[in-house]
């Protein structure tokens, strides 16, 4: 169950959509929440700083690097001062932090300590992700050992929940997430498989339900045939409504997903619904 959320935030719109997705969660199962800034250690280092201090006339860059980092810590207290009073706005006392280091690298080691991580689709440093895929939201994604709720640019309400189901471990895993939530939320709930096997598709739909029965949930289960998964699971939560997708980090195939991108990179660089997504 949810009971601990870490928000990173960069002070940009888009992270403070994202902390009102994290607010909503921390509502719903009475969960603690914590903003953490991070200021980017590579924002410190070598060309960066020289490239700043040759085109400003400092001789040499050192001597710049003490303000340039006093500059870059007060703003970060103004970013998680801002964090703070949107908590208290809505009645929840945050917990703060500020660190510095690798983005992705931070934000994943600080995922080890709560249950949840809701982070914005884009922000301020994607600039500086060392992710295959270019952003450091992938990078937190493939790293984190808690699941993440990947935010896009606008708000909405959860009230109905899509669940995309492979068979995989971390699919099923989804599935563990998504029941537990409705358990809470008594959200409605669907679960959609995407495959061109009969088989398939009869295999998967009675494995949904020997997991789902336990907890004494009604749910729909759908088939849609297609060989596309990102596409076909985007179509479907856009055309019916849903306001979150439940899914797996990774398909069956861990090698396609890291290097061509696979289903989940695709759905979350495409996706206007929030994705929550587990390893």
């Amino acid at each position: 169950m949810i009971k601990s959320i870490l928000v990173p935030t960069d002070g940009s719109d888009n992270s403070n959509i994202a902390l009102e997705y994290g607010l909503q969660l921390a509502s719903l199962f009475k969960a603690e929440i914590t903003g953490l800034n991070v200021i980017d250690v590579r924002a410190l280092e070598g060309p960066f700083l020289n490239d700043i201090s040759g085109s400003l006339g400092f001789s040499p860059y050192q001597n710049y690097l003490p303000k340039f980092q006093q500059i870059l810590e007060e703003r970060a207290e103004l970013v998680l001062s801002d964090f703070s009073n949107t908590c208290k706005q809505e009645s929840i006392e945050p917990k703060t932090k500020r660190l510095t280091g690798i983005v992705p690298a931070i934000i994943s080691d600080e995922a080890k300590k709560v249950d949840l991580v809701v982070i914005a689709q884009r922000g301020e440093h994607e600039q500086w992700s060392t992710g295959l895929l270019g952003s450091t939201t992938e990078s937190v994604v493939r790293k984190s050992p808690r699941p993440v709720l990947v935010t896009p640019n606008t708000s909405r309400v959860f009230k109905k929940i899509l669940v995309a189901y492979d068979g995989g471990i971390e699919s099923n895993k989804a599935l563990k997430t998504a029941c537990e939530m409705v358990t809470v939320t008594s959200w409605p709930m669907t679960v959609i498989m995407v495959t061109d096997d009969d088989e398939k598709s009869s295999a998967l739909s009675a494995e949904i339900k020997e997991f789902v029965g336990p907890y004494s949930l009604e749910i729909d289960i759908q088939w849609i045939q297609g060989s596309n998964d990102g596409k076909e699971i985007l179509s479907y939560a856009e055309n019916n409504d849903f306001d979150l997708i439940v899914m797996g980090a990774f398909g069956h195939s861990r090698i396609h997903d890291l290097i061509l991108g696979g289903t989940t990179a695709y759905i979350m660089r495409q996706s206007t619904i929030p994705i929550l997504l587990n390893r």
